[in-house]
Parts: structure tokens; sequence; C-alpha cells
């Protein structure tokens, strides 16, 4: 009798050895495949803002920028992992039980189930409501820390003018309505788990008042009414299972279409399909009847003729905004003019490919910033 119960102490043990290091693999390599995700997401953001024109960086802001390469990304890669795996284990919990509660008595299984179309219509009910708060969220976030890399970048710039005032009012904004935001998204949580809650101490005492009736007609015995009752509890595991995914999942989705709508943004100005690379070139420049405007509709610049020989110092003098970066811009195709040619060589620059075209381009600019608003 000993000599079994040291074997069988053994064999548990080893189970239990056994379930430690699969625990360990599943936590360790399911995080390492979630990471492995973003960090390809994040590279590829990475790789398709290089491309981007001027243009694009004029329009967004390097703080949401920055927001959507990091914050945005981060529950991509927990989704990735966590979302599949707890799925399905809830899926196979629920199932298993189901099953087994189904051969105890059928009829108190269905009576019992009867709940879950409820359950699965207020997981999509809040996971649509959840993706659209988290999604609005994230857009938040992007304008507070574009807020913060604002200010702290122009530090010197709002301390020289005294400005410090205004920048924490402007911060104060920004600050509060993430603060309400979030408080909007944690409320729509809140009620998804108040109420999942209470369907699940539901079910349990249905099952107690149903089995105890089941019991008095003689159709369930003492020793299944006590196991179906067990099997109700075990049902809650997976169910708060479902309720972490989905609080988890719309994070992120919403992060999944921030990235897509970046990674959708054509370049505006990209090779075309007979581009060539050139090089020797000599530095003949030559504008012809160049006007362009950063709108598209008012034009900074207006039918601009301009030759320019190799080898020789052209100095563009004017007052501020009079369209001397916005000239020199265009040569390497920062901005794309939006009437007439700039020829280097004779050769139209639309004609080379962008990196050929900027490989012996260089430009000599002072350290400036201009404040969102100012």
């Amino acid at each position: 009798m000993s000599g079994q119960i040291i074997a069988n102490s053994i064999g548990l043990f080893a189970v239990y050895a056994l379930s430690s290091a699969l625990q360990y693999i599943v936590t360790y390599w399911g995080h390492m495949l979630g990471i492995n995700i973003e960090t390809d997401m994040r590279k590829s953001l990475f790789d398709h803002l290089q491309k981007l024109s001027f243009k694009f960086y004029d329009n967004n802001k390097t703080g949401t920028l920055m927001s959507k390469l990091t914050n945005d990304l981060m529950y991509i890669g927990e989704v990735a992992h966590h979302g599949p795996e707890d799925l399905f284990i809830a899926v196979m919990t629920i199932l298993g039980a189901f099953g087994v509660m189904l051969f105890i008595n059928w009829q108190l299984a269905l009576l019992t189930f009867i709940i879950m179309p409820i359950v699965i219509w207020l997981a999509l009910y809040f996971n649509k409501k959840m993706t659209k708060a988290f999604t609005t969220l994230n857009k938040d976030i992007g304008d507070f820390s574009a807020r913060v890399e604002n200010n702290i970048g122009g530090i010197r710039l709002v301390q020289a003018f005294g400005n410090e005032a205004f920048e924490k009012e402007r911060f104060a904004v920004n600050n509060q309505r993430f603060r309400v935001t979030k408080l909007s998204s944690y409320k729509i949580m809140a009620k998804n788990g108040s109420i999942s809650y209470m369907l699940t101490r539901f079910v349990t005492l249905f099952v107690l008042l149903c089995g105890t009736w089941f019991v008095i007609r003689g159709s369930l015995s003492y020793g299944e009414f006590v196991a179906f009752v067990l099997l109700t509890n075990v049902l809650f595991r997976p169910i708060d299972k479902i309720n972490a995914i989905i609080e988890m999942y719309p994070r992120g989705i919403a992060g999944f279409k921030s990235y897509m709508e970046l990674m959708e943004t054509e370049p505006d100005i990209q090779d075309s399909p007979d581009a060539k690379d050139v090089s020797g070139l000599k530095g003949n420049i030559r504008y012809k009847h160049v006007s362009f405007g950063y709108d598209g509709h008012h034009n900074v610049l207006n039918d601009i003729n301009l030759s320019i020989q190799a080898g020789e110092t052209v100095a563009f003098v004017g007052p501020s905004g009079a369209g001397k970066s916005t000239l020199c811009s265009l040569l390497p195709r920062f901005y794309e003019a939006s009437e007439g040619d700039i020829t280097i060589d004779g050769i139209s620059i639309k004609d080379m490919t962008l990196s050929s075209l900027r490989a012996d381009w260089r430009r000599a600019a002072g350290r400036f910033l201009i404040l969102g608003h100012a």
C-alpha cells in the first residue's frame, strides 16, 4: 500500500513538473511570438515612413506619429499571443463541461445553456463599443504626445517669450480630453464586467433551483446535482477569459486600424515607371516655368524661370516666407512642382530615380522649429 502511494506521488509530481515546463514554454514562447509580430510591424511602419514626402509630415504631427509607432502597436502583440490561446482554451473548456453536463442530465444542461446566446450577444455589443472607445483613446494619446513633444522640443522659445502660461493651458486641455476618453473606455469595461458577473451568478442560482426541482422529481441524484453545480463553476473561468479577450481585442484592433491607415498611405512623390539611375551629372540646373503651392490652390512660386550653370554660386535673398527654401526643396523633389519642369543637364528630374537624384544633394540649414498653432 505504501509503495503504491509513493509511486502515485512520484507520478503526480512528474505531471506537475511537466505542466510547469509546458506553462513556461507557452508563456515565454507565446509572448515571443507576439513581440516578434509587433517588432516586424513596427519595422515595416518605420520603413514606410521613410518613403513619405515632406507634404505628409507637414500635415501630421511628430508626436502623433511617434504614438502610432509605439503605443498603438503594443496591444497587437498581446492580442496575437493571448487572443487565440485564451479563446481556444475557453471554447474547449466550455465544450468539455457542456459535454459532461449533457451526459449527467441533458434537460438541465440545455436549460443552463440558454444563457449562452445572451453572453455572446453582450460580448459582440461591448466589443463594438470598446473598439470605438479605444480608437478615440489612441487618437487622444497621439494628440497628447504631440503636445508634449511640441512643448519640450520648443521649450527654449516658450521660455524666451514667456509663453509658459499659454502652454500650460493647452496642455491642460489635451490632458483633460485624454482623461475623459480613458474614463469612458473604463466605464464600458466596468459595465461589461459587472453584467457578465451577474449573468454567471444567475446561472449558478438557476442551476441550484432547477437542480433541486430535478432532485425532488427523482430524475437527478444528489451526487449528479453536486457535480452539476461544480461544472457550472468550471464555466466561470472560460467566461472570465472571454471577458479578458473582449477587453484586450478592441485595443489591438484599434492599434491595427491605425497601423493600416499609415501603411496604406501612398507616397505622393514616387519614381516613375521608366525612371533611370543617373550618375556623373555636371550640375547644370534649369527651372522652366515652375509654379508651386503647398495647398494646391494658392501658389507661393509662380512661373519661375531660372538657369544655374555647374560650378556657379547663386544666393537667394528675401524676407521670411518669400519661397527661398521652397525653391530649393523642389530640386530634389521633396515637393512636386504643380506646373513646369526642372532639369539637370537637360534631364528632367521626374525621369530620374529619387535615390540617384538625391545621392549628391547637399543642403545646409539652420536648426529651426515651428510650434503647432503658433
